[in-house]
């Protein structure tokens, strides 16, 4: 798990620079924000990037407003949390490919192991391998850590329905919920809470679901203009694959999102028969067996054949 290694560069390094993946969610935004004030608070120089805007949802994390898209300065350590891969970072990924004093913590396990030092765990989610650092290290953990790290932990199990969740992820949250967090309120912002226009641009996507092997694939799509004639962007669609994954029938749910043009971000959910990490990793992609992602390019219409195709061969 290389927490020893990890802890030695940080002690040594004075700027550290955080490092979420592209199109962030919880768990890497509640990862970098933890280690962002638990070093903080031990007397380091730490900031955070990300080269996406974070969402709204996300704000009442404590310094949820630092992140900055671009390092502008040389740092003395870069840490990615919870990038499966060199090119989640995103255009960030420029930045690591000529730094030497890299470290990459992250608990996909179709990792390629992009960094110098690299801690890879078959955990629920990030923010629970950065929890075990922090207590490896001794480094006092606060409500606002605490806090971060419950909500990368909560949004990658699902709000703990996922069958990720097992009894190391009930545990960190045990140790978590010592630190006085308003579940209530927290479980409200992340899961019920939802702006008109995402309303309005799910009501859109359901609406024109496909199904296709006898109803074991439905596939859900956001276009560009779908997304800009709601005023919405792709944070938006962040949660609309489980509408797909969850029809009675489905063995596996397909979520695209236009990132540009010709070009889409594909999610998929398995049930639990298909092993979609397979599937995403011919694409370029990986993750999770039953929760993996991918970017595929060209038109719309032949990416849908092509994903397709490639899960109806797994069933």
């Amino acid at each position: 798990m290389n927490f020893d290694k990890i802890a030695k560069v940080i002690f040594k390094a004075q700027k550290i620079a955080l490092f979420s993946h592209t199109r962030p969610d919880g768990d890497t935004i509640g990862g970098v924000l933890a280690l962002k004030n638990a070093l903080q608070s031990i007397g380091k120089h730490c900031d955070a990037f990300c080269d996406n805007n974070i969402a709204e949802k996300f704000f009442y994390l404590p310094e949820a407003d630092s992140f900055m898209l671009f390092p502008q300065e040389k740092y003395d350590l870069y840490i990615a949390v919870d990038c499966g891969e060199l090119a989640r970072l995103g255009e960030n990924f420029q930045v690591f490919t000529r730094e030497k004093n890299t470290v990459n913590i992250d608990h996909h396990m179709t990792n390629d192991n992009f960094a110098a030092i690299n801690c890879v765990m078959e955990y629920s989610s990030t923010c629970e391998i950065v929890f075990e650092l922090l207590k490896f290290m001794k480094v006092q953990i606060d409500e606002k850590s605490a806090i971060c790290m419950y909500t990368g932990l909560s949004t990658d199990t699902g709000n703990f329905a996922h069958s990720n969740t097992n009894e190391h992820t009930f545990e960190t949250a045990r140790e978590l919920v010592k630190y006085d967090i308003d579940i209530a309120k927290l479980n409200f912002v992340l899961y019920r809470n939802t702006s008109y226009e995402r309303t309005k641009l799910l009501g859109k996507v359901i609406s024109r679901m496909r199904r296709y092997e006898d109803g074991q694939i439905s596939l859900i799509y956001t276009l560009t203009s779908d997304m800009q004639e709601v005023g919405a962007d792709a944070s938006f669609t962040e949660g609309f694959i489980d509408y797909a994954t969850n029809v009675e029938g489905t063995e596996v749910g397909i979520s695209l999102c236009q990132h540009a043009e010709n070009t889409f971000k594909v999610s998929m959910r398995s049930r639990g028969k298909i092993d979609v990490s397979k599937i995403c990793s011919e694409f370029g992609g990986g993750g999770h067996r039953n929760a993996s992602g991918c970017m595929v390019s060209g038109f719309f219409e032949d990416v849908v054949d092509k994903i397709v195709r490639a899960v109806s061969f797994e069933l």
